[in-house]
């Protein structure tokens, strides 16, 4: 194994670098966009209840307790709870915006490393080419040790950007799935906290 990469020459040290930095990031999202670890049950249960009672205390010791990107969105609300729900809809789109870049972060990263990593693939193909057509030229055809040291390195740059490319393709995929559905249940409970500081209010006005 070690004597196919350092058959890939130079090209291989980039690749490399793609390779960890795809690892790292894939594994650092994996962490990060567990459901539970972002959606907690404790905070859409005080949402879902939040017209119950004028007090918001209990809610807010609630998001203190349990920090987070849901978290953050919620405390936004409640801390407009008196204010005309238009503009408590304005800070919640803010909010949810912010928490949305946060959540979807380092996955352009993955992205980068799916396209660059056969990119290099291919420049590592064209430097092997040429080691060819340079041989050929300097020793004709009658070497075939350096006609194949070429070749080689320029088949396995292609494999090992292949190799890097499309699993990180998929991975980003997959996480930018994981990221979209979970920002897509937070607009969710956006929603019902809208709804319910609106039917608080108006509670409030008709007592």
């Amino acid at each position: 194994m070690w004597e196919l990469i350092r058959s890939g020459n130079v090209m291989m040290i980039p690749l490399g670098l793609c390779s960890l930095v795809g690892l790292t990031v894939f594994l650092e999202r994996l962490y990060a966009l567990r459901r539970g670890r972002i959606v907690y049950p404790e905070v859409a249960e005080a949402v879902a209840t939040l017209d119950a009672g004028p007090d918001l205390g209990v809610a807010k010791a609630i998001l203190d307790r349990k920090p987070g990107p849901f978290s953050n969105i919620v405390r936004a609300g409640l801390d407009h709870a008196d204010d005309d729900w238009t503009i408590v809809r304005d800070v919640l789109q803010e909010a949810g915006r912010q928490e949305a870049v946060r959540i979807s972060r380092n996955l352009g990263v993955l992205e980068t490393v799916a396209a660059v990593a056969p990119l290099l693939g291919l420049l590592g193909t064209v430097f092997g080419m040429i080691r060819v057509f340079s041989a050929v030229s300097s020793a004709g055809l009658g070497d075939p040790e350096l006609l194949s040291g070429g070749i080689s390195e320029a088949m396995i740059t292609t494999a090992a950007g292949l190799i890097i490319g499309i699993p990180t393709l998929v991975a980003y995929n997959w996480l930018r799935g994981r990221a979209d559905a979970i920002i897509f249940e937070l607009e969710q409970h956006a929603t019902s906290l809208l709804d319910g500081l609106r039917r608080r209010k108006l509670r409030a006005k008709g007592a």
